[in-house]
């Protein structure tokens, strides 16, 4: 396990430690939600909202392409 007192970076911290627990986040993501934590999201409507969007994201990877495409 790494130190996380010598890093100095937040951002660098918190993705070492989204790696270690298995979070799947990138640096650009974690970005993101701190950002939106610092504004006052609620931390819990954040997981929550992160867990669906994956979902649906799994969901919709897992559809045939011709079934993905928005019809007009």
């Amino acid at each position: 396990m790494s130190s996380y007192a010598h890093d100095t970076d937040p951002l660098e911290v918190l993705r070492q430690l989204a790696a270690e627990v298995g979070a799947g986040l990138t640096k650009p993501q974690i970005a993101v939600a701190l950002r939106l934590l610092r504004q006052g999201v609620n931390p819990t409507a954040l997981v929550a909202i992160t867990q669906e969007l994956r979902r649906e994201a799994r969901a919709a990877a897992d559809q045939p392409a011709d079934r993905r495409t928005p019809q007009h």
